[in-house]
């Protein structure tokens, strides 16, 4: 037994003697849960039971049905990676009511089954737990054994971490919890690629609402956003079947391959991430107010976002300035602006051809020049480059600062 757990059993002690939580015993966020748990009346002899009615249990489960839907085949990896050993995956909503559990049969349906849908699992009833404590603190939570606040719990390790919106807010959490702690570590990353797959997924069905949007009010204008979108979600796919590999690897224990394909797929996720932000930006009907935006930057995420259709049209791109440019502008609107640019040089550009983006500051001014400068593959003599430019007034970064 770690010194850490032998504090934790003599806080346990102590609490149950007098009632008071030494908080030098315990981790601070647990300090925190445990103080919590208390104060809002939770029993550290027993589990409160308090559950939705089955027709209540319905209606959540119907109301949420997309989170759940979305889930699914990430709890299934989980479950799939903790293998054999005893474990319960769990969804839960912002509530902390449980919408979801996956396990072994005699976790999920033995004799003293997990709690199912409906359940609460705040900490006022459940104390510290994987499901109540993550969407208290807002944050990824790992509680092991005797961490919990309730006895019937010390058997597991819980780790916790709340989902969230594209706008940040928390609307549920996914949770694992596991027998053998010794095995939490190698599920803890799968748990947190998890979360983050979920979320794009839901941003996912937020473009799919949006190119609808878009598509139907001006097709002909953005068409090519539907294209961009597709490769954001196909990038997505690649990242989901990367993790399903890796779930089947945990669990033979083949951890060395699994772990550098999670890193590949954390990234291919975080990508999506930054992709899928500009292509709501494009997408956007909304017209923002100007303010400083960084020019340059811009470009680079365009060139990154085109990157594909680049490959496909074989068309080269070339960037061209010598420090980061600000300019003001209305960031959506510039977007929009920068990709038409993009495509027209492309189509001129043809299979074989290079598009050459040159940002420079005009001398004595505040102007920034922005050049697309094309050299067709189309047999064209590539002495005679065609170009389009366009101005942005600037602001001095140097002020800025």
């Amino acid at each position: 037994m770690s010194p850490s757990e032998v504090d934790v059993l003599e806080a346990r002690r102590l609490y149950k003697s007098t009632g008071a939580i030494p908080a030098r015993m315990l981790r601070s966020n647990i300090y925190r849960a445990w103080e919590r748990s208390h104060l809002q009346g939770a029993n550290s002899q027993a589990l409160q039971a308090e559950k939705l009615s089955i027709l209540d249990t319905e209606r959540l489960i119907e109301q949420k049905q997309t989170l759940i839907q979305v889930a699914a085949p990430y709890i299934r990896m989980l479950s799939q990676a903790a293998g054999t050993d005893r474990h319960a995956v769990m969804l839960g909503d912002s509530e902390a009511i449980v919408l979801d559990v996956v396990g072994d049969k005699q976790t999920v349906q033995g004799p003293e089954p997990f709690p199912g849908p409906g359940s609460l699992l705040s900490e006022a009833v459940a104390g510290a737990n994987g499901i109540g404590t993550p969407l208290a603190e807002a944050d990824y939570i790992e509680i092991i054994s005797a961490e919990h606040f309730i006895e019937g719990f010390h058997p597991f390790t819980c780790q916790g971490i709340p989902l969230r919106d594209d706008k940040q807010e928390i609307i549920g959490v996914l949770s694992i919890s596991l027998r053998r702690a010794d095995a939490r570590q190698r599920l803890k990353e799968i748990l947190l690629c998890a979360s983050h797959g979920i979320e794009a997924e839901l941003l996912i069905a937020h473009l799919e609402k949006d190119v609808r949007r878009v598509l139907e009010s001006n097709p002909n204008e953005y068409q090519p956003l539907e294209e961009l979108r597709q490769d954001i979600i196909q990038a997505h796919q690649a990242a989901r079947l990367k993790m399903e590999v890796i779930s089947r690897m945990v669990a033979v224990n083949r951890l060395d391959y699994a772990i550098q394909l999670l890193r590949q797929a954390e990234q291919s996720i975080q990508i999506f991430r930054r992709r899928a932000e500009i292509w709501r930006n494009l997408a956007s009907f909304e017209i923002g107010t100007f303010q400083p935006v960084c020019l340059t930057a811009n470009i680079s995420d365009l060139v990154d976002l085109l990157s594909t259709e680049a490959v496909i049209r074989q068309v080269q791109i070339i960037t061209e300035w010598y420090e980061p440019i600000t300019v003001v502008a209305d960031p959506r609107s510039l977007l929009r602006q920068l990709l038409r640019y993009f495509w027209q040089a492309f189509d001129c550009a043809g299979k074989g051809g290079i598009v050459k983006v040159v940002v420079k500051v005009i001398p004595h001014t505040e102007i920034a020049q922005v050049s697309f400068i094309v050299n067709s593959g189309l047999n064209l003599s590539p002495s005679t480059p065609t170009s389009q430019i366009f101005y942005l007034p600037i602001t001095k970064i140097k002020d800025e600062q």
